[in-house]
């Protein structure tokens, strides 16, 4: 199976002091996943905004990861490029003119109350203008501190979700396992008394047991497969109970191959997410 994220270009733009939702970084890198060259959805696409600094201009990565049917990951790396649109280059700026040097008179008295008034007034605007300054400031510094914590909760939870799906995945194989353990029991104590009626019934309530199973996992196709193996091989059995042996032995060669990909995959599925929140 091969997993592939596609995207049109290798990095986005991120203005100043904005957030980017999801979609909006998918839009702007037109963003695909294909599976065996067949392009899928997109509901299991996580994508990593953690290292993005939203109030510094500079590069930061983006991390995307994709989850297919077959429990196969995909990651790429982009990089979000953080910039200001309304800044002005010093190149743009008016040139400054030499101010004239002043010229000193001595005074010929001490200046009036009338000026002394006007000074004080102009510093009073300036206190205003300060303190207003600071209180804009404030705020944008609120606004960008709510805008992280949406992030990483938002971040929080794709990643419980994904964890989610992994741990029903891990119990539903472990049920899988199960019913493959009572169907070798029952196989075992067919050969002891050979009693046909006794097998029978004990398959009949392994195959009930492996149709809930299959309707559980329906949403996984690598899984799907390995339930409708053991319940074929059920069906097999019934009608050549001595052949019991070689049907479950060609049963447990599919699914030990098939195990040892998904713990594989567990595993390093884990260690690119530890990477990815920094553990």
């Amino acid at each position: 199976m091969t997993l592939q994220i596609n995207t049109r270009v290798d990095s986005i733009t991120w203005p100043l002091n904005q957030n980017l939702t999801n979609q909006e970084i998918i839009s702007q890198l037109e963003l695909t996943v294909s599976e065996n060259g067949q392009l899928i959805s997109n509901d299991n696409l996580s994508i990593n905004k953690k290292a993005v600094n939203r109030s510094e201009a500079g590069v930061y990565p983006v991390i995307i990861t994709a989850i297919g049917s077959n429990n196969e990951y995909a990651t790429k790396k982009i990089q979000a490029w953080v910039t200001d649109k309304n800044n002005v280059s010093s190149n743009d700026r008016p040139p400054v003119r030499p101010t004239p040097a002043p010229q000193y008179k001595t005074p010929a008295q001490t200046p009036s109350p009338k000026k002394k008034s006007k000074k004080k007034g102009v510093y009073i605007v300036l206190g205003v203008l300060v303190l207003l300054i600071a209180i804009i400031f404030g705020i944008s510094a609120c606004q960008a501190h709510n805008d992280t914590v949406q992030n990483e909760q938002a971040q929080s939870n794709a990643l419980n979700n994904t964890n989610s799906k992994l741990d029903n995945l891990s119990e539903q194989n472990k049920q899988l396992m199960q019913q493959n353990k009572e169907l070798q029991n029952a196989i075992n104590n067919y050969k002891q008394d050979q009693n046909k009626e006794e097998l029978q019934n004990q398959l009949d309530q392994i195959k009930n047991e492996n149709q809930q199973l299959k309707n559980n996992a329906a949403n996984n196709q690598a899984l799907q497969n390995q339930i409708d193996q053991l319940g074929s091989t059920i069906d097999q059995i019934k009608q050549n109970p001595n052949q019991a042996d070689s049907l479950l032995n060609q049963m447990k060669n599919n699914q030990n191959e098939f195990t040892q990909n998904l713990n594989a995959t567990f595993q390093k599925l884990v260690s690119d997410f530890q990477q990815l929140i920094g553990k």
